[in-house]
C-alpha cells in the first residue's frame, strides 16, 4: 500500500505550531522560575529608631515685636534664625524649649550680644542638651538677616585721582560723607555714634586696616538721601594724650585708602581710594 502523502505547507503548519508551543513552555517556565526566587528573597527589615529625647523643640526670639522663630534640623543639629528686612537688633534674647524630660545647659539660653560683630566675624554658639536616659546632643545657633545689599556712592569720581584731605592740623576735621544710592537705606532715622549698628575703617593697599571710632548716620527728610558721615580726626591712634599733653598723630601715614563701611550684616569697600596727606 503507499505511503500517505502529506503536503509540504501541512507539515510546515504543524512544526511551527510545535515551536510555538515550546516557547510558550520556556517561557512560562522562566516566569515560574523567577516567580519562585523572587518569593526566596529575603526581606530585610530595618530596626525602628525612636526619636532622640535630647533635642530641643522651639526656639524664638523674644525680645521683639516681630516674630522671628527659629528653623530646626534635629539631623543636622542647627538652628536657623532669619531676622527680616529692616530689623537691627544689637543683641538678641533666645526663648527655648526642649523635649519632655531633657535639659538645657544651664546658662547657655542667655542674651546674644554684639550681633555686628557676629556677622562681621563669625562666632560659635551653642545649646548642649541632655535627656535623662543619659542622651546628649548640641545645637549649633545660625543668625542670617534678610537686609539689602548695601549700595553707596563713591567719594572720589576717578580712581586715578582721589579726593585729597589733608590732615597736617588736628583742628581740621576733614569730614567724609558717604550718601547711599537708596534714599532711605541704611542708615534708618538715627544718628549712630557708639557702633552698635554701623562701623567704619580705612584700608590701604596693602591690607592693613584703620578703624574709625565712632560715626554720624542720618537719614531723610534731614537730608536727600541716607549718608554716613566719618571725620578723620576719629581714627584710631590719630588723637592721643589730652589736655595739654594733646597730639595729633600721622596716623594712618600718608597713603591712599579705601573706605570700608559696615551697616549690621552687610559690608561694602569703595572701589575708589581717598587720599591723605602732610605737610610737614
Amino acid at each position: 500500500m503507499p505511503a500517505l502523502l502529506v503536503p509540504v505547507t501541512f507539515q510546515t503548519k504543524m512544526k511551527n505550531q510545535l515551536l510555538t508551543t515550546q516557547k510558550f513552555k520556556i517561557a512560562t517556565g522562566l516566569i515560574l522560575s523567577s516567580l519562585y526566587l523572587s518569593s526566596c528573597t529575603k526581606t530585610e527589615i530595618q530596626p525602628y529608631e525612636p526619636e532622640s529625647m535630647a533635642r530641643i523643640s522651639s526656639f524664638k526670639i523674644v525680645n521683639t515685636s516681630k516674630e522671628v522663630i527659629g528653623a530646626i534640623d534635629n539631623d543636622a543639629k542647627t538652628i536657623t534664625v532669619t531676622l527680616p528686612e529692616g530689623l537691627y537688633m544689637s543683641s538678641l534674647e533666645p526663648e527655648i524649649k526642649v523635649a519632655k524630660g531633657a535639659t538645657l545647659k544651664q546658662g547657655s539660653d542667655t542674651l546674644i550680644t554684639n550681633m555686628v560683630d557676629y556677622f562681621a566675624k563669625g562666632r560659635t554658639i551653642q545649646y548642649p542638651v541632655t535627656a535623662t536616659d543619659g542622651s546628649t546632643a548640641t545645637y549649633t545657633l545660625i543668625v542670617k538677616s534678610d537686609q539689602p545689599t548695601l549700595h553707596v556712592r563713591e567719594v572720589s569720581s576717578d580712581p586715578n585721582t582721589p579726593v585729597v584731605y589733608d590732615q597736617t592740623y588736628g583742628y581740621v576735621f576733614n569730614f567724609i560723607d558717604i550718601n547711599t544710592v537708596q534714599p532711605n537705606y541704611p542708615f534708618v532715622g538715627t544718628y549712630e555714634t557708639d557702633l552698635t549698628i554701623a562701623r567704619a575703617s580705612l584700608v590701604s593697599k596693602d591690607g592693613k586696616e584703620y578703624n574709625f571710632t565712632q560715626l554720624t548716620s542720618n537719614t531723610p527728610p534731614g537730608v536727600s538721601n541716607a549718608y554716613v558721615q566719618l571725620t578723620l580726626n576719629s581714627i584710631e591712634g590719630r588723637v592721643t594724650g589730652s589736655g595739654s599733653s594733646l597730639k595729633y598723630n600721622k596716623v594712618p601715614v600718608a597713603g591712599d585708602y579705601y573706605v570700608k563701611l559696615r551697616y549690621y550684616s552687610r559690608e561694602v569697600t569703595l572701589k575708589n581710594p581717598i587720599r591723605i596727606i602732610y605737610n610737614n
